[in-house]
């Protein structure tokens, strides 16, 4: 097992680091005054980013009545903090095509999964009325990054993990006893290591365990939340009652941080799914 720990270490360090616009990007961002035109003068620094942001303000998303063609409208239109939720997926996707293994199925599955969790963050944090709304997309895109270095380098590992779910283990503490850390931990490491602001790092590593949250417990709990939801919505299309399907122990704790029920949670499928239909840009990046 030390021999697997230290490989799945030397791969976090080896993976290639988080584009410097982006992390720029996030830092302005997290700035309580910050203005729109700051977030410009970084993007736009980037030709390939203003691109793709741009491709997303004019999907059908956002429906505008007319082209959004400079980044200078597109903050006017969307304000600071959606501009900077458009960052993220423009940069995030690369690393879910070129850091899993090299299938095409799998790589829109798991680029898929990002983004419905970072949807259902979303209207999970609008619905509490507790945590920004964009914070908590740009968490929900980036809380099972660790993912990326267990399906790329720990095959053999991740096989003997689900050995240990099938017997009634816990994931998260499978992975800790098989490979000696949890992608929790991995994808903490990996944000560590891409200079992300601290309190998406608290998040990744707390997102299933969020009392133990640090940096913001309400962020945590929220998105918590909504990765249950979103594998909820994965797995069962078509599941009756309040009961959530989901891998993961849904915490006592997220529900009373959030107050929220799980009908509450659920009624949010419909929306989910109805987001979903309209960001092909974004899962197509």
């Amino acid at each position: 097992m030390v021999d697997l720990l230290r490989s799945i270490v030397t791969n976090i360090r080896s993976l290639a680091p988080f584009p410097q616009v982006a992390t720029t990007v996030l830092g302005i961002a997290a700035r309580p005054d910050v203005t729109s035109q700051q977030l410009i003068k970084v993007i736009q620094t980037d030709p390939g980013l203003t691109g793709k942001v741009l491709k997303l303000c004019n999907s059908a998303y956002y429906g505008f009545q007319r082209e959004i063609a400079s980044l200078e409208e597109a903050g006017t239109m969307l304000g600071a903090r959606t501009l900077t939720s458009l960052v993220l997926p423009s940069c995030a996707s690369n690393y879910f095509q070129e850091a899993r293994p090299a299938n095409d199925r799998q790589n829109a599955s798991a680029w898929q999964d990002a983004v419905t969790t970072a949807i259902a963050s979303r209207l999970v944090a609008s619905t509490t009325g507790r945590v920004d709304p964009e914070r908590a997309y740009t968490a929900g895109l980036l809380l099972n990054v660790g993912e990326l270095i267990l399906d790329r380098h720990c095959e053999k590992g991740l096989y003997r993990v689900e050995q240990q779910v099938q017997l009634g283990s816990p994931r998260i503490l499978a992975e800790n006893v098989v490979l000696g850390i949890s992608h929790a931990e991995i994808g903490a490491r990996l944000a560590t290591r891409w200079m992300l602001p601290q309190v998406l790092i608290d998040t990744i590593r707390c997102h299933h365990a969020p009392e133990k949250a640090t940096q913001d417990p309400s962020l945590t709990a929220a998105v918590h939340l909504a990765e249950a939801l979103a594998l909820h919505t994965k797995a069962s299309e078509s599941c009756q009652g309040d009961k959530i399907n989901s891998p993961f122990p849904v915490s006592e704790f997220a529900w009373q941080r959030a107050d929220m029920l799980p009908q509450d949670l659920l009624k949010l499928r419909s929306r989910l799914n109805t987001e979903l239909a309209q960001v092909e840009d974004q899962l197509a990046a």
